[in-house]
């Protein structure tokens, strides 16, 4: 099976390509409207795209194209062609909207917070500032689900202020909010690009978080959005659905997937993936209870013979914060990682995500917010979590 992309304007007319270039026995994987963002959105219409996966066999050949799809082609190829400056120019416009955007939203709700807190305030209990506007950021965080502490170490810089009418709002809104991006990090993702050697990238963590599900949308990505080889490998045996759920993808996909048992068959199986020149090889581990030694003692045997990769350390938003900091601290003992946080769209509380940051030190690589693959997946862009944190963003990013 081979996966392709058409875009439209409509969805009517992007089946209509995959059925033109394709034929009817394309299977339709995927359809999702897209809408511009940043300053440009402006000047561009919303688009379908559709996503059809389709056999070698009886699909079209690729250069049966019709004049439309290749004057497409001819525009994607002169989109993809515009100078590195351009790029970085257009980039750094889109995230100084993004962020006075955040700014203005951050100011409205603190200044509607105000004005409620200003009516309510001799009802309420003890306050943990004199200040207003800083107990105000203390509330939402600790709603949030921050820990009373960590909310304090993020309102260092600005609880010194007592004086309401020294406060410069947008001032103090600034501060926190590059406070808590701080302590969140840069996002560090796979890097979408080839390199000389075959990158090896290894999901862990308890079972149930959805790290197959994680893998099969990493991949989808790599592979649709970036064109990268991606290579699969399961040591998930103890669950027999684990591993049917992975060939499924990468069926679909037209990935083959290794099945290995132990450390000894890894070791077996290194030389014949590189030899595949894949990009990017990823490996589903089983799930491990962090209070299982015997287990963490396997899985510390399979990261011994891949010392260069990536672990990403995979945790459901849906846990108890308590377990969770368990958890990350059992790890940071077995090797170092990046965090993939899981079901976010089953949960409106992000604090967790602060919390473990702050005291692990661990950055963030993706987030994820639903089943559908590849869609319900995201960069963990820490301007989105502090965002979602201050109550001014929600769980789709």
């Amino acid at each position: 099976m081979r996966i392709k992309k058409f875009t439209a304007r409509t969805e009517k007319e992007a089946i209509a390509k995959v059925k033109n270039e394709l034929g009817l026995n394309a299977l339709i994987l995927n359809i999702r409207k897209t809408k511009p963002k940043g300053i440009f959105s402006l000047f561009r219409r919303p688009v379908t795209e559709v996503t059809a996966a389709y056999d070698d066999k009886t699909g079209k050949k690729p250069e049966e194209t019709s004049n439309e799809q290749l004057a497409a082609a001819a525009r994607e190829t002169a989109v993809a062609e515009e100078t590195e400056v351009y790029k970085r120019q257009r980039d750094q416009i889109v995230s100084l909207e993004q962020k006075l955007f955040a700014q203005e939203q951050l100011l409205s709700k603190l200044t509607d917070q105000l004005s409620l807190n200003g009516l309510s305030n001799r009802s309420q209990g003890a306050r943990k500032y004199d200040n207003r506007v800083i107990q105000v950021f203390y509330d939402t965080l600790v709603a949030q689900e921050v820990t009373p502490e960590i909310a304090e170490k993020v309102l260092e810089d600005v609880s010194a202020i007592d004086d309401e009418s020294q406060v410069d709002i947008k001032l103090v809104s600034t501060v926190v909010y590059n406070t808590i991006v701080s302590i969140l990090g840069p996002a560090e993702p796979i890097e979408p690009v080839r390199t000389k050697r075959t990158r090896f990238v290894i999901l862990m963590g308890p079972t149930g978080v959805g790290k197959t599900t994680t893998i099969a949308k990493i991949s989808s990505i790599l592979m649709l959005y970036h064109n990268l080889r991606v290579g699969l490998i399961t040591a998930d045996t103890y669950r027999i659905a684990a591993i049917e759920q992975l060939k499924t993808y990468a069926e679909i996909l037209g990935l083959d997937v290794d099945v290995i048992y132990n450390s000894q068959d890894l070791e077996n199986h290194l030389e014949p993936i590189v030899d595949q020149n894949n990009d990017v090889v990823l490996i589903d581990t089983a799930g491990r209870s962090h209070r299982n030694q015997e287990n963490f003692k396997d899985l510390a045997e399979l990261l011994a013979l891949l010392p260069d990769s990536t672990k990403y350390l995979t945790l459901s938003l849906t846990t108890k914060y308590e377990d969770l900091l368990s958890i990350a601290n059992a790890y940071s003992v077995l090797t170092d990682y990046k965090f993939v946080f899981t079901k976010l769209d089953e949960t409106s509380d992000y604090g967790a995500i602060l919390n473990l940051c702050y005291l692990t030190g661990k950055r963030m690589a993706y987030i994820t917010n639903g089943q559908n693959v590849p869609d319900d997946i995201e960069v963990a862009h820490p301007e989105n979590i502090t965002k979602a944190l201050l109550g001014i963003g929600g769980a789709h990013f």
